[in-house]
C-alpha cells in the first residue's frame, strides 16, 4: 500500500509539473502580453520512402543539416520558448549524418525540450526512441490507405503499431475528399491498437483545382460522426470543442504559438504554411492549430486534450454496446 501511495504521488507530481509546462506560456501572454511559440514542427528532412498522393514534401529537394546544425536549430527553438518539439519529414527516421542518426537527434532534443515527439509514416521501426509521443499516419482502411500511400502499406503499418516497444502510438489521419467516408471505420478499427487518433484536413498546398480538397461545408457530417464515436469511447483525441469548431469557415488561430524549422535550418515563427504554400485561412484544416488556440484562450477541454496527447497516456473508455 505504501508503494502504491508513493507511485500515485509520483504520478501526481509529474502531472502537475507537466501542466505547468503546458499552461505557463498561455498565462504569460494573458498576464504580460507576451507570446512565444509553445510548439515547433521541425522538418528535419524531406527525404521519404513513400510518395503519398496528398503530400508535397517528398517532391522537394534542399540541403539538410549535419548533426551539429540540427542541434543548433533545436537550440534556437528552445531560446524562442518552445516546449514541445515534433520531428517531422519527409520521413524523419531516414535522417542520418555520417555515424549519427535520428536516435542521436532525439537524445539531443531531450536536453532542450520537456516534450519530444515524432510523426512517421509507420513503415519503419521506431522502437527504443525516447519519445513522449509518436504519430503514425493511417489514412483509412487497407484499400483506401494503400491507394494514397502505396500497395501493402496499411498492413505493414498496422503490424508495426502492434509490435512490442512500438505500442502506445497515436494515429494521425489526414482527411480528404477521397477518404472522408471511410474515417469512422478506421477509428473503430483502432480501438485497443492506438492510444488515440487525431485528425486534420488536407490542405491545397499547390492551389486549385485540388481533387483531394474537402470544402469546409462538406466536413460537418464526418465531424458529427467523430463526435458520436468519441462519446462511445472510441479513441478520437481531438476535443469536442475543436471538432465542432472545425465545421466553421473561419476560426481564430493564434499562430504565434507555433514555430517551424526546415531541413536547411531556417526557423520561422508563426503559421505552419510560411514558406511552404499559400496561406489561405478559409481552407485550413490544421486541427492542432485550432486545439492549441482554444487551449491558449483557456478552454478546459482543449487544455486537457493537450495534456493527454503530449504528456500522458490517452485513456480510452470501452465503447458502449450501441451500434455504430
Amino acid at each position: 500500500m505504501e508503494n502504491t501511495g508513493k507511485s500515485s504521488l509520483s504520478r501526481l507530481w509529474t502531472a502537475s509539473g507537466n501542466l505547468v509546462k503546458f499552461v505557463l506560456p498561455f498565462l504569460s501572454y494573458n498576464l504580460l502580453g507576451r507570446v512565444s511559440p509553445v510548439l515547433a514542427g521541425y522538418k528535419i528532412t524531406h527525404n521519404c520512402n513513400l510518395k503519398c498522393s496528398h503530400c508535397p514534401y517528398w517532391k522537394r529537394s534542399g540541403q539538410e543539416q549535419d548533426f551539429d546544425g540540427v542541434v543548433e536549430t533545436m537550440r534556437q527553438l528552445k531560446q524562442m520558448g518552445v516546449k514541445i518539439l515534433i520531428l517531422e519529414g519527409g520521413e524523419p527516421l531516414l535522417w542520418k549524418d555520417a555515424k549519427k542518426n535520428i536516435r542521436h537527434v532525439v537524445e539531443a532534443a531531450r536536453k532542450y525540450f520537456p516534450c519530444v515527439c515524432m510523426t512517421t509514416n509507420g513503415t519503419l521501426g521506431w522502437q527504443g526512441l525516447e519519445l513522449d509521443r509518436v504519430w503514425v499516419s493511417l489514412d483509412g482502411p487497407a484499400r483506401i490507405h494503400d491507394e494514397i500511400r502505396g500497395r501493402g502499406m496499411f498492413f505493414r503499418v498496422f503490424r508495426n503499431l502492434q509490435r512490442p516497444g512500438q505500442t502506445g502510438a497515436f494515429v494521425s489521419t489526414t482527411v480528404n475528399a477521397f477518404n472522408a467516408e471511410s474515417i469512422p471505420q478506421l477509428v473503430t478499427m483502432l480501438l485497443g491498437v492506438a492510444d488515440g487518433v487525431t485528425i486534420q484536413f488536407h490542405y491545397p498546398y499547390n492551389g486549385f483545382p485540388d481533387p483531394l480538397f474537402l470544402p469546409v461545408p462538406e466536413r460537418g457530417n464526418l465531424l458529427d460522426q467523430l463526435i458520436f464515436l468519441k462519446g462511445l469511447g472510441y479513441p478520437v483525441a481531438n476535443s469536442y470543442r475543436s471538432l465542432r469548431e472545425l465545421k466553421q469557415e473561419k476560426w481564430t488561430c493564434q499562430d504565434k504559438l507555433l514555430a517551424n524549422a526546415e531541413p536547411d535550418g531556417t526557423v520561422l515563427h508563426g503559421c505552419y504554411l510560411k514558406n511552404r504554400g499559400p496561406q489561405e485561412c478559409g481552407c485550413c484544416g490544421f486541427a492542432a492549430h485550432n486545439e492549441m488556440t482554444l487551449a491558449f484562450n483557456g478552454n478546459l477541454e482543449s487544455i486537457l486534450a493537450g495534456m493527454k496527447i503530449f504528456f500522458g497516456k490517452q485513456y480510452v473508455d470501452p465503447p458502449s454496446k450501441r451500434s455504430v
